[in-house]
């Protein structure tokens, strides 16, 4: 594809999954060179939302589908589920998201396909793990996030808990814990030559990423709580208000920002003295540094604190802003793309490998765009073939919209 030289190119992925966690896992694996094969069904991507072309207004398959050939493959048929083999011979991974009951039944599991071929690494993202009692539940991001216990952390004391930042962290990080999966696999196989089977879960990936959190509940017993926007035991640390907006600040010499912000009579005063005696009389001395901070700007605080003493603090910045920060800018995160003459932005790979990454990402297919190309040039199938599989996922599109109704029904 568009990535000529990476770590990962000469690695091909077969990739099964829809909607966010397998795509986000998938697209970080093409931005290191992989070369990664879209699978959907004839209805495609439940993303695409029914429309086969994509288009800068379908942000989220634009997204976290570049650098990808998209196939489709009607599964449920013969000549689907062959072709489907037939790549797995030629591949050296095969990705999904499913529930975890779902590739037995599908035939796609790592049982099934280590037959066909013994070099397999098959990687599966799904709710809360392969067996166990909830093995069949659906799950999705927000459902991980309640139950993991991340939503009881999300958000400000004596309010309802809100989602983490607003965005899909479930996903992603359930994305990026099966990419490492793959990952150690690939050099597990270059050691003995066997297949893995790699399973990821959301619910995990979200424990894991509070595990401070629960280590400090499993000593002291004390549930942590709504945390808001500040810490538990650095009193400055956290977000702040300022006179014209917000901004951060991290942890650093409490005694010189208590100083920096005009507070120094503290230092005479046995509440405020020290930072233990901080702690102890925090909910007053929370009040007296708000205060504080409302009497400049941002700008000028950042200056002070950041660029005049070297205290990590910052801007709360808006996308507007984001979009334009110099640093943003030089880092090359805000790339532009075009797809059918339109040009549009988009947010560029996070890896930075100096002489080891060379190319430009490419836009995210349409639905079914590189069908025949992969039948082709990969499987080197016939005319009549390759009509054969066309076939069958146009007499899928029926058959799987009727199978959706009656879920809907039930």
């Amino acid at each position: 594809m568009a990535i000529t030289k990476g770590p990962l190119c000469g690695i091909r992925i077969l990739d099964m999954s829809q909607a966010h966690a397998g795509p986000f896992g998938t697209m970080l694996l093409g931005d290191l060179g992989a070369e990664i094969i879209k699978i959907e069904s004839p209805l495609g991507d439940i993303l695409r939302y029914g429309e086969k072309e994509v288009n800068p207004i379908n942000y989220y398959v634009l997204t976290l589908n570049r650098n990808k050939k998209g196939i489709v493959l009607d599964l449920g048929s013969e000549k689907g589920k062959k072709a489907f083999y037939d790549l797995v011979k030629k591949s050296d991974v095969v990705f999904s998201n499913f529930r975890a009951d779902v590739p037995k039944r599908q035939g796609s599991d790592f049982e099934t396909l280590k037959e066909i071929n013994p070099n397999i690494i098959r990687c599966n993202i799904s709710g809360y793990g392969p067996t166990g009692p909830y093995v069949k539940y659906p799950s999705f991001d927000i459902i991980a996030c309640g139950h993991s216990g991340i939503l009881s952390l999300s958000g400000e004391p004596d309010r309802p808990p809100v989602i983490p930042g607003g965005i899909a962290m479930a996903d992603m990080m359930g994305g990026i814990f099966a990419v490492l999966s793959i990952l150690a696999a690939l050099i597990s196989r270059d050691k003995d030559g066997k297949g893995v089977k790699a399973e990821v879960n959301l619910l995990d990936s979200l424990i894991l990423m509070q595990k401070v959190l629960f280590q400090n509940y499993f000593a002291s017993g004390n549930l942590p709580g709504l945390q808001g926007r500040r810490h538990h035991m650095m009193q400055t640390y956290g977000v702040h208000d300022t006179k014209d907006g917000y901004m951060t600040i991290g942890p650093g010499s409490e005694d010189k920002l208590v100083e920096l912000v005009g507070l120094d009579w503290m230092f005479k005063d046995p509440k405020f003295d020290n930072m233990m005696n901080r702690i102890l009389n925090a909910e007053e001395f929370r009040e007296h540094f708000a205060n504080a901070l409302k009497k400049k700007n941002t700008d000028e605080w950042v200056n002070i604190f950041r660029d005049e003493n070297d205290i990590p603090s910052g801007p709360v910045l808006s996308y507007e802003q984001v979009a334009n920060d110099p640093q943003v800018e030089h880092n090359n995160m805000i790339i532009e793309m075009e797809i059918k003459g339109q040009k549009y932005k988009t947010i560029g790979p996070v890896f930075k490998m100096e002489n080891e990454l060379e190319g430009d990402p490419e836009p995210a297919p349409d639905l079914g765009q590189h069908t025949k190309e992969v039948l082709m040039d990969i499987l080197n199938y016939s005319d009549e073939q390759i009509q054969q599989v066309e076939a069958e996922n146009e007499a899928g599109v029926e058959r799987l919209m009727n199978r959706n109704l009656k879920r809907v029904k039930r």
